[in-house]
């Protein structure tokens, strides 16, 4: 079934800001999520100097979640971060940019880095069919991208795990409230690598929260 991993997501509008939630969970997690937003594609815009992102002490940790309408754009950033992961959402490319064109210059600049797709809860699944093979996980989005706290779109389950039954060597990520009450679907729907953002950094220990929701997917499986 695979391993269980718990990836904080960080959402912030400043550096200073990334940095003083990087701080609160980089001891405890393997991969730590920033999430960048452009206030087009989604959001009213983040943070997003991402070259600046090597200042983070255990950069190698960095997972980008790239919500922006040019991937294109960035495409050299990435490959100055080279991150351990970063993920493009499908939704960007349609009518602007190739994926293929930009996910095999990212992948032959930065061999190192694990690159995925995101995709949104009323995009069908059967959009990342042709991409499968150039990339290494997919993640689904629970609710639209932008902002944290939504509520789940209830067909995201069904949706994750038919891709699940489709295509059981892929790894499965998701991103949008996941917390305690979430988890146990999410993880039961085929999802092994679980972004949170407010279950882990709203209230509380940040690193309790971490190990309560680590715990309680373990536990799920």
């Amino acid at each position: 079934m695979g391993d269980i991993e718990i990836v904080p997501a960080i959402l912030r509008r400043t550096l200073e800001g990334i940095k003083e939630d990087w701080a609160k969970v980089e001891s405890v997690a393997a991969h730590i999520q920033l999430d960048v937003t452009d206030g087009v594609f989604a959001g009213d815009g983040t943070f997003r100097e991402i070259r600046t992102f090597k200042q983070l002490s255990n950069s190698h940790k960095i997972e980008l979640h790239m919500m922006v309408q040019d991937p294109a754009s960035f495409a050299d950033d990435v490959v100055n971060l080279a991150p351990a992961r970063c993920i493009f959402h499908i939704e960007a490319f349609a009518g602007h940019d190739n994926v293929a064109i930009v996910y095999d210059k990212l992948r032959a600049a930065s061999p190192q880095t694990q690159f995925g797709l995101a995709i949104n809860p009323g995009t069908p699944s059967e959009y990342l069919d042709e991409h499968i093979g150039r990339i290494d996980y997919v993640l689904f989005m629970g609710y639209n991208p932008g902002w944290a706290g939504q509520q789940v779109v209830p067909s995201v389950f069904p949706k994750i795990g038919r891709f699940a039954g489709k295509y059981p060597n892929i790894p499965i990520a998701v991103d949008g409230q996941v917390n305690t009450q979430t988890i146990p679907d999410f993880v039961h729907a085929g999802a092994r690598i679980l972004c949170a953002n407010s279950s882990i950094f709203k209230e509380g220990n940040p690193i309790e929260n971490f190990e309560q929701l680590k715990l309680l997917a373990r536990t799920a499986i």
